[in-house]
């Protein structure tokens, strides 16, 4: 590539991904208001509508078979207490969007609005995950859906809840004793992409120590054996009286059709909103990332 080429293409990187990050618009009263809507919608359930525009070209199905089931599932824990979290959150954020997408944003866990909107990514950094997911021809409306792999706000000071900057990291104990609910959305959903935002829910979606530097922008299989091993759910079968247990934290029961479904999803990982608010350098690389998950979308 000639110097000329070089600087046309840099220009046009810059110029993309200044429309994707253009603090008057993603941060605008409209904007806010869309979001604090849309949060008004997935409380009681932690859905939204289905309809819309779909990157590979072929709407989500809508016959509402993965609506009921995460409807199903979001009664069910909508009251957990398997981890101190439940004890001092607010509200429990299941997720939002619709769950026939073939795409699935996974977080860390909620903060200070989200824990009072009962909708994950509703503060400043969800209003620039819309804004980037929008310029992919994305939206938690329409065809994507968006999860944590906590469902309760972790404080670092329980005792105020009320206070701002009061978030923490989730420990490793509550992310796997509310690991079950994520693994569940997602034998639901059976998504083609996973991307996780940030460090935590990379590690856990692929059960790494390795920081999100050295992963982001890297397509990954989706390890199903690992989450959803069928010689432990063998194993508990033999022993009723502990297989509920062992079942429900260690591994989740799916079927043929949904373990052949998930062994070609792929893990996308990149940075976290936040991380991109604190750092404005990270944009290109998070730009990168997100025209691979575009790509990766439109093919068939």
């Amino acid at each position: 590539m000639s110097d000329v080429q070089k600087l046309i293409a840099d220009t046009k990187q810059w110029l993309e991904q200044e429309k994707v990050w253009d603090d008057q618009i993603y941060c605008s009263k409209e904007n806010k208001a869309v979001i604090a809507s849309e949060a008004k919608q997935s409380v009681s359930t932690g859905q939204t509508a289905s309809s819309g525009r779909h990157t590979s070209g072929n709407p989500p199905r809508n016959d509402g078979m993965k609506a009921d089931a995460l409807k199903t599932l979001y009664e069910k824990y909508k009251d957990c207490q398997r981890c101190p979290l439940g004890a001092t959150r607010i509200k429990f954020v299941f997720g939002v969007g619709n769950p026939d997408s073939e795409v699935l944003f996974i977080g860390e866990g909620p903060g200070y609005e989200e824990d009072r909107r009962g909708a994950p990514f509703v503060g400043k950094a969800g209003l620039l995950l819309d804004k980037m997911i929008a310029a992919i021809g994305l939206s938690r409306q329409t065809n994507a859906y968006i999860a944590n792999i906590v469902k309760c706000h972790a404080m670092a000071n329980p005792q105020t809840p009320d206070a701002r900057n009061n978030d923490r990291p989730p420990s490793p104990e509550e992310v796997e004793a509310c690991s079950p609910i994520l693994l569940q959305q997602i034998a639901i959903m059976k998504p083609r992409v996973i991307m996780t935002l940030g460090s935590p829910s990379t590690k856990m979606i692929l059960h790494t120590k390795e920081g999100i530097t050295g992963l982001r922008g890297k397509l990954v299989p989706f390890d199903v054996e690992y989450f959803y091993p069928a010689s432990v759910l063998e194993e508990v079968a033999l022993f009723e009286e502990e297989a509920g247990k062992l079942a429900e934290s260690k591994a989740v029961k799916i079927d043929a059709e949904t373990r052949q479904a998930l062994g070609s999803t792929q893990v996308l990982p990149t940075y976290h909103p936040a991380a991109l608010l604190r750092n404005p350098n990270l944009k290109p690389e998070s730009w990168t990332d997100l025209k691979l998950l575009r790509d990766t979308l439109a093919k068939p």
